[in-house]
């Protein structure tokens, strides 16, 4: 059974989003994103670059895309390998997938979770899709992309926080059976 194109499309997205946390986007994708979307960032590559290192990889604060650090028990120190990245292994491991450990990211990155998203599309894992939105997801990655909107210094990264966010509810209610 083949995926239809609204499924092929939602994977696709997965792993586009998935790459924007993981990098800063080089000129081509930035051209792409645009166009896609209609989006109306004027900054340069270099300013992206910057706002990136800003965001996801300076000295605090910085906003790590870790669930670990954005959700966790009361009693709990927010930490990498905290137990949110245990519980996404456990998921992971539930569909036979196995997180290289030689990848340099750590399994409850924003880039990993977006990324298995789309592996569960693509292997029309419904049921799954449905559990790790509800359980993962959806418990971190709006309120973190709020977070993103309102330390961006670019544009570019405003509009990308309303993307992934708008996204994310967008999916989540299609998945529940919403509109």
């Amino acid at each position: 059974m083949e995926l239809y194109n609204e499924e092929i499309e939602r994977a696709e997205l997965y792993k586009l989003f998935s790459s924007l946390f993981m990098k800063e986007p080089p000129e081509d994708i930035l051209v792409e994103l645009k166009d896609m979307f209609q989006m109306r960032f004027n900054d340069t590559q270099e300013e992206i670059a910057s706002d990136f290192s800003l965001l996801f990889l300076g000295t605090d604060p910085h906003l790590s895309p870790h669930e670990s650090l954005h959700r966790y028990a009361l009693e709990e120190t927010p930490k990498l390998w905290g137990s949110a990245t245990k519980e996404v292994q456990t998921f992971y491991r539930s569909v036979q997938l196995m997180v290289d450990e030689e990848m340099a990211l750590i399994p409850d990155h924003l880039t990993v979770e977006l990324l298995f998203m789309s592996y569960l599309v693509e292997n029309k894992f419904v049921e799954q899709q449905k559990a790790f939105m509800e359980k993962h997801l959806m418990q971190w990655v709006p309120d973190y992309c709020g977070e993103i909107e309102s330390q961006a210094r670019t544009t570019f990264y405003v509009e990308i926080a309303v993307l992934v966010r708008e996204f994310i509810i967008s999916d989540h209610e299609k998945l529940s059976g919403g509109s």
